[in-house]
């Protein structure tokens, strides 16, 4: 019996959302090279995601919570070594930060030509507290930066309601002249 109770309190806090990728958006080209060269570049840090007003931020998809991400204006990628990406957030004149990402360490590969950042971080706000696994695949369509955001979040409510969910979503960041 508590076995079973145990089971339906955890399975109330589960949720998953799988977005499709949106048919309104251009077709995704295949890759024209094997490496990731071609990501170099400044984009803007708040994009669009098909359907709704949103104006998700890269910075934050990136790096959470905890980094500078409500100032961030633009992102800037840049490779400047095998294996080595550098990860610059911007506000309007200066940048905020930049973060090293190394392929070694498994942060970020290159694969079949697309770019491919991970990312662990610790959720904590007023109510909740957990792990949050981040993916994302960055693919390029037209003069957008495409990704599509795989998280996995695993965590407790008030400290005793253990909750779990995985999230897809998709957004695109215009690539800045610069």
């Amino acid at each position: 019996m508590r076995v079973g109770l145990f089971l339906a309190i955890w399975l109330a806090g589960c949720a998953v959302t799988d977005q499709e990728y949106p048919q309104a958006w251009s077709p995704l080209p295949p890759s024209a090279t094997a490496d990731c060269a071609r990501f170099a570049g400044s984009y803007a840090d708040r994009g669009e995601t098909a359907g709704t007003g949103a104006e998700p931020s890269l910075t934050y998809g990136l790096f959470g919570h905890h980094s500078a991400w409500k100032e961030a204006r633009r992102v800037e990628l840049a490779l400047p070594a095998e294996g080595v990406l550098h990860v610059t957030a911007w506000d309007e004149g200066k940048p905020l930060f930049t973060r090293t990402l190394s392929a070694r360490a498994g942060e970020f590969e290159c694969k079949d030509g697309a770019l491919v950042v991970r990312s662990r971080r610790w959720v904590a706000a007023d109510v909740v507290a957990g792990r949050e696994d981040v993916t994302i695949e960055f693919s390029q369509a037209d003069a957008s930066l495409v990704a599509h955001v795989r998280e996995s979040t695993y965590g407790a409510l008030f400290a005793v309601v253990p909750i779990a969910g995985t999230a897809t979503h998709w957004y695109r960041f215009a690539r800045l002249a610069r």
